[in-house]
Order: C-alpha cells, then sequence, then structure tokens
C-alpha cells in the first residue's frame, strides 16, 4: 500500500512539474528526512472550522500594496462560486494592472483539511500530503522540484516552490496554500521580477495564519 502511495504521488507530481518545468529526479533523496519540521511549532492562529470564507479574511488594501495598484484593482472570487465542502476552502484573487477588465494577475488561496487515516480510502490523501502522515509526501514534493526550498520556522512545515509561484504552509489539521497572483505568460510582467516568494509569505500573514 505505501509503495502504491508512493506511485501515485510521484505521477501527480511529475505531470505537474513537467507542466513548469520544474521535475528534478529523485534518485539519491532521502525521503525518510523529516528535518524540515519545525520542531517550534507554537500552535494554530487560525483553525480550519473557524473558516467560513477564505476570501472575508483577504485584506484588498493589503494585497494592493503588494503590487503598487489601488485597492479598487482587487477582486476575489469564493464562497458561492466555488465548490466548498469540509474538506477544501477556496478563494481565486485577481490583480487588475490597469482600467481595463482583461489585464490582471490571477493567484489562489485554499485550505486543505487534514484527513484521518481512518477516513482516507486508498491512501489517496496521504499520499499528496493532506493526510496525518503527511511529512514523507511533502519530502518527496521537494525532492522532486528544481526550484522547491524549505522556508523556516513557519507553521510545522513550509515549501514556496518557485516555478509555480506556490507557498505550502502546513498548521495543526490542515494545510494553507497560496499561489501568488501572476502571469506567467505575459511577457510585460514577467519582466518584472516580482519576489513570489515574499509576497506569499505576506499574504500568509495579512490573511492572519502567521502569528
Amino acid at each position: 500500500m505505501k509503495t502504491f502511495k508512493i506511485t501515485i504521488l510521484v505521477l501527480s507530481l511529475t505531470i505537474l512539474s513537467s507542466c513548469f518545468g520544474d521535475k528534478k529526479s529523485i534518485i539519491g533523496s532521502d525521503l525518510g528526512d523529516t528535518s524540515f519540521v519545525n520542531k517550534n511549532f507554537k500552535g494554530n492562529a487560525i483553525n480550519f472550522a473557524d473558516v467560513e470564507d477564505v476570501c472575508a479574511l483577504l485584506n484588498p488594501e493589503k494585497v494592493a500594496g503588494l503590487y503598487n495598484v489601488p485597492a479598487s484593482y482587487i477582486a476575489t472570487v469564493g464562497k458561492g462560486k466555488f465548490v466548498q465542502n469540509d474538506q477544501v476552502k477556496t478563494c481565486m484573487v485577481r490583480v487588475k494592472l490597469d482600467d481595463t477588465d482583461w489585464n490582471f494577475l490571477t493567484g489562489m488561496v485554499t485550505l486543505f483539511k487534514e484527513v484521518k487515516a481512518s477516513e482516507d480510502q486508498g491512501g489517496i490523501s496521504e499520499a499528496v500530503g493532506q493526510g496525518e502522515n503527511w511529512e514523507e509526501a511533502w519530502s518527496l514534493k521537494k525532492s522532486m522540484s528544481k526550484t522547491g526550498k524549505w522556508i523556516p520556522n513557519v507553521g510545522k512545515a513550509a515549501l514556496y516552490t518557485s516555478a509555480k509561484r506556490k507557498l505550502e504552509i502546513k498548521f495543526e489539521g490542515y494545510s494553507l496554500e497560496i499561489v501568488a497572483p501572476g502571469a506567467p505568460f505575459n511577457k510585460e510582467e514577467k519582466a518584472k521580477n516580482r519576489d513570489f516568494e515574499k509576497i506569499t509569505l505576506a499574504m500568509a500573514k495579512d490573511l492572519g495564519f502567521l502569528k
């Protein structure tokens, strides 16, 4: 069963990483290494069950400040528009770059509830790092990414992948995933060379997840 779970994760990550040109061989990687886990984690600032709508946590003025645009240029799409359930809560974030309706950046903020082993049919949640035993899956994700890096002393663990503009933070009972608003195929936008790592960390703090 464990081999099956790892196979599922490897296939999933291979497909996703290939799309971003971020795939790296895991040959020689120590998948048993858990040194990235924050031993000084002090507990959640926000619990999964207390979040009714992820978008309600977002402050448009603070996001606007990260992109140097007016607060009126920030739009969100969340509860009532996306499928929300007991396991996943999502908010799409759009940052307009000018007064037109077509020139904007898109990002996502998503919460994934941790799935208990007894409820994890087939071990799929564990395989993708959303189960009770998540450490090995997170270690594998990092090992397979060319641009992945651990962010120390953030949550129980934090992984930033620059190729995807994505910050993942593990908390007690759930994980937070932030994809910074961006437009990878917009040459003008790409030339700005924004510090998306800094942006995702700032968003996590501004949303209230980091103490």
